[in-house]
């Protein structure tokens, strides 16, 4: 979009920040008032804040003027664009302030937790994170039982390092479970010994966590899409908020890291994970995890949406069993070929240890009262998947699940059974077990609510006893939106029931068929539960079932213990190994071969994956004017579409092969804009092309190996009537004389060239120089993937049937789209897709098209010498209708675009330039200039390769070639202008032109 924004939040005065407010009074009012807030969160630090209020809750980035204090570089993801989760159809905005969510929506237009994809269908409004613990060395009694939650967790400086980061499974120097830089432990560290190696021990964080020398060089990621960050309860500015109760930290650290998947059956959850370390210097006793959680369900444009939710408590919340996949790609199944006869002796040999094991589903929901005329065909629902266990329950938890659970509505009084408001309520609620039935299968047993209104729902785990100083907890939890109605969830309940007497046709499978929320639930708890497969790992089990170790630290001597299926107690010296001990009974955790003497690998979040989408020129990161090496993208009613080869030099994370196949090339066009909307939705994409990759190879039989066809798809030595290259038939070529219709054509492809087989069109790969990196000393040479391919799924023994690949940068592949019209908004979205398996096995994944406004790209009139400058649309007819007005590249306003509309200047001259903008009577209206930021309000800064930062904006004169630029009809007082004959100057090294133009409003 090329209208000159506002400024960025973290840029602006106090008068433009009034600006701003001013603009958008009309979407903030709500029946609560004039609050700054879509609607009150019940929080004490985020209840309908007025500006002051919000200034002094968040005074590092509003420093008064003059007094030489520096705004931060690393923006809070609560202003403009953040980090969203968009790989999946549930669209999710992930903080790094202590929730999920955007309930800012004043300051960012954001999705919240929209589904499916932008649709501009909410189903979240946030979800904060609480922990709270007794501080058994506090003096004072008012900090004895504190909470922290919400924005009381802050980045824990304001250096530019501690941000939002972005990754994928499979990234370099992120492959989950898997040592990166081949290091190991150099002493003796707990449960591990000097020379251990070590796995994913540097948290993605900008920050060099393991003191090695090197940043971020061996993390894991997960899904498609991971964005991590850290927050503390601790800073400075957390302290000094102001706020309904004074801020008394715990001494909190949390590594946050939220994922999503593209792969289908996945795409409708997003997972958040939390590590939640005591850096407080001392013990934190009965510590607890839970928060408050608000969902609504209703369209963004509709006025108060979320007043006509009802409550689903409970709902899906049971126990199910889940059959062990018996094709071995689980190995807990310990069958008889992982057995020596007679361990254990009360199995037989003939049978399998763990032919099914339950998955426990913990979640809640709201539900929109009549689904909003079919527009809120969805049902979003909040999980706890994971947490930190003791299977004895004498730390923590011997089970997952809640240990208190209330929803209501949002004006409930905490004594009445609402939301509590102070640190003491807080405590109360989440160490208590109101809402749940600890005592028998631990799931929620609150009763639905019978009104509809604005439902709320607060909810707590633990607790965890006596956590040493920089000891921590984990705790994962889930968003989910699947398709369901109130009458579906009404019958759920009954349906359980039957099934657990027995009586429900068809199982606990039909079950999960019949209701979208449980399959949801069901399929993320299974991919937690993962799977057991052989690989090197410093902690594999020593026998069956036996899944907690154990080992005496530095100077406590020895460690006497039984299990479950002990004859006799073992004793566990300081100087011997590792002994392994079932404390849950169960022979599903803790796999051993003992026909083999090993243990096994529980590898989590076992998910396959498709390559991920190459990198491209119009993405906002790329896709700024300060960019130097960009390859352009806007050009004079053509987009240049360039992207790198990334999918191609990553493995898939699961079976370490090279599988990718080819690319899909997205168009969205015609995009207006809708309320609530954060970019184009899933129907507003068109497919450009299918191209896939020519790297094909050739059976050697002298070496009985596959080779990679270097050469020329073509014959060595053609006679005259040969063709040079393979003839294909081709059913929509592209003639020369513009006809398009089914041709046989010949087809000449080298290695990596792409190719569309229904148009012919053959995208070629740019001989570019690579992607540097630095070696281990210090120099810089090509990064390269070194990985099994995957012609025939071959086996991988001994290197044989691997690769390298080379990474090429952004321009590898490049293609022109000139079906666009200069001062048109388009979206483009290149998608990766492998290919494994053979035969009927053969499957295909396939990552997802997405984009958000940020990432909009418009196509610029040149640059013409010796022509006079002149606007379009003259007349501009302002008709309210946006449909109606002949400037059809208007869009809906919003926060940081408050008219939606522009003319544009053509015919600019080359250089610098000065427009200024007068009314007939000589009054200046405006003045743009050619440096001017066009979309700073929607473009976040960018870090560079050498650590410096950026502006991450467009300019009016984006390129050299730019002779286009756009005025938003904003007086240079921030008003609209009126209808008239407006005057126009251009002065550009030392010449000048003039002209004029009409609005009619």
């Amino acid at each position: 979009m090329r209208t000159r924004a506002w400024r960025g939040w973290l840029r602006v005065a106090a008068g433009v920040l009034l600006l701003l407010l001013a603009a958008t009074a009309a979407t903030a009012q709500d029946e609560q008032g004039s609050g700054f807030f879509r609607k009150g969160t019940i929080d004490g630090t985020l209840d309908g804040m007025t500006e002051a209020e919000f200034k002094a809750d968040f005074p590092e980035y509003f420093p008064v003027e003059g007094s030489g204090v520096a705004r931060p570089s690393a923006i809070p993801d609560i202003f403009g664009p953040g980090a969203v989760l968009a790989v999946g159809t549930v669209l999710m905005k992930v903080a790094n302030y202590g929730f999920f969510g955007n309930p800012f929506t004043n300051v960012s237009s954001d999705p919240s937790g929209q589904w499916p994809g932008a649709s501009g269908i909410e189903y979240l409004n946030l979800a904060l994170l609480a922990v709270g613990a007794v501080n058994p060395v506090a003096t004072d009694p008012n900090a004895i039982r504190r909470v922290s939650s919400g924005t009381e967790f802050r980045p824990p400086t304001l250096d530019p390092e501690d941000k939002m980061y972005r990754a994928y499974d499979g990234i370099l120097n992120g492959a989950r479970s898997f040592n990166d830089d081949d290091d190991a432990y150099p002493r003796d560290e707990g449960l591990y010994r000097a020379g251990d190696k070590r796995f994913d021990e540097d948290f993605l964080d900008g920050r060099d966590n393991d003191l090695d020398g090197s940043i971020d060089e061996d993390y894991g990621a997960l899904g498609q899409q991971t964005i991590t960050c850290v927050v503390r309860d601790d800073t400075p500015q957390a302290i000094a908020a102001s706020a309904a109760e004074k801020h008394v930290p715990l001494g909190l650290e949390v590594q946050q890291m939220a994922w999503a998947y593209s792969i289908p059956g996945f795409t409708d959850f997003n997972l958040v994970q939390y590590t939640i370390f005591n850096r407080s210097g001392h013990v934190l006793d009965s510590l607890f995890v839970g928060g408050l959680v608000d969902m609504d369900c209703g369209p963004a444009t509709a006025s108060s949406y979320w007043q006509d939710d009802k409550d689903l408590a409970g709902f899906p919340s049971c126990v199910l069993p889940y059959m062990t996949p018996s094709d071995g790609s689980d190995r807990r199944l310990q069958g008889p070929d992982m057995r020596v006869s007679g361990t254990p002796p009360e199995v037989p040999d003939d049978s399998s240890l763990c032919t099914h094991f339950d998955l426990r589903i913990n979640g809640f929901s709201v539900v929109d009262d009549d689904g909003d005329l079919g527009r809120t065909a969805g049902i979003p629902t909040f999980l706890l998947v994971d947490h930190t266990i003791d299977p004895l329950g004498k730390t923590g938890p011997s089970q997952v699940g809640f240990r208190a659970f209330r929803s209501y509505t949002g004006n409930t009084p905490y004594a009445g059974g609402g939301s509590p408001r102070t640190d003491q309520e807080r405590y109360e609620f989440i160490s208590g077990n109101a809402g749940t039935n600890l005592g028998e299968d631990g799931l929620i047993n609150q009763v639905m609510g019978d009104e509809k209104g604005d439902y709320q729902a607060y909810w707590s785990c633990g607790p965890w006893l006596l956590v040493p100083e920089n000891g921590s907890i984990q705790v994962t939890v889930g968003f989910t939106v699947a398709v369901g109605n109130k009458e579906l969830a009404d019958g759920f309940a009954a349906d359980y029931g039957a099934l657990l007497a027995d009586r429900f046709s068809g199982g606990s499978g039909a079950l999960v068929s019949k209701y979208p929320s449980l399959n949801n639930a069901f399929t993320i708890q299974a991919a937690a539960a993962g799977v057991y497969e052989q690989r090197e790992w410093p902690l594999l089990t020593n026998g069956h079932g036996r899944e907690t170790p154990v080992h005496p630290t530095a100077g406590e001597g020895s460690i006497t213990a039984e299990d479950c299926y002990d004859q006799a107690p073992r004793t566990v010296t300081f100087a011997g190994p590792v002994d392994w001990f079932d404390f849950d009974c169960n022979y599903c955790t803790g796999v051993y071969d003992s026909e083999r003497r090993l243990g096994l690998f529980h590898h989590t979040w076992n998910a396959e994956s498709p390559p991920p989408n190459p990198n491209l020129n119009v993405a906002a990161q790329y896709n700024y004017a300060d960019n130097q090496t960009r390859v352009v993208a806007a050009g004079d009613n053509r987009v240049t579409i360039a992207w790198d080869n990334l999918s191609e030099v990553t493995p898939d994370p699961k079976s370490n092969r090279l599988d990718f196949r080819g690319y899909r090339v997205w168009k969205a066009a015609n995009w207006l804009r809708p309320v609530g909307s954060a970019g184009p939705s899933d129907n507003d994409w068109s497919l450009l092309g299918e191209f896939r990759q020519f790297h094909e190879y050739n059976y050697d039989n002298t070496s009985g190996l596959w080779v990679l066809q270097q050469q020329n798809y073509s014959k060595s030595s053609p006679t005259s009537t040969d063709s040079l290259c393979p003839k294909v038939y081709v059913p929509n070529y592209n003639f020369p004389d513009g006809r398009v219709g089914p041709a046989t054509v010949d087809i000449c492809l080298q290695l990596d060239d792409l190719w569309d087989r229904q148009s012919g069109q053959v995208i070629k790969a740019e001989q570019i120089g690579c992607v540097q990196v630095r070696d281990t000393s210090g120099n810089l040479v090509c990064d390269e993937a070194f990985a099994c391919i995957n012609v025939g799924r071959l086996p991988c023994d001994n290197l044989v049937n691997w690769e390298h690949r080379i990474r090429y940068p952004v321009g590898r592949y490049k293609l022109v789209d000139r079906e666009v019209k200069n001062g048109f908004v388009y979206f483009y979205s290149v998608t990766a897709f492998d290919s494994t398996g053979q035969g009927q096995g053969m499957s295909m994944l396939e990552g997802r098209r997405a984009a958000t406004e940020a990432d909009g790209v418009v196509p610029q009139a040149l640059v013409l010498e010796g022509k006079s400058a002149w606007v379009v649309p003259n007349p501009y007819r302002g008709n309210r209708n946006i449909a109606d007005r002949p400037s059809s590249w208007d869009l809906t306003p919003n926060g940081s675009d408050p008219t939606g509309t522009h003319v544009d200047f053509m015919g600019l001259p080359r250089g610098r330039w000065t427009i200024q903008i007068f009314t007939v009577s000589g009054d200046l209206v405006q003045t743009l200039r050619s440096e001017d930021a066009v979309n700073e309000s929607i473009r976040t800064p960018v870090t560079v390769a050498d650590g410096t930062t950026v502006p991450g904006y467009n300019r009016q004169q984006d390129n050299p070639n730019d002779g286009q630029a756009s005025w938003n009809l904003i007086s240079r007082n921030g008003q609209d202008i009126v209808s008239g004959i407006y005057l126009f100057t251009v002065e550009s090294d030392g010449s000048t032109q003039r002209g004029k133009f009409v609005v009619i409003r």
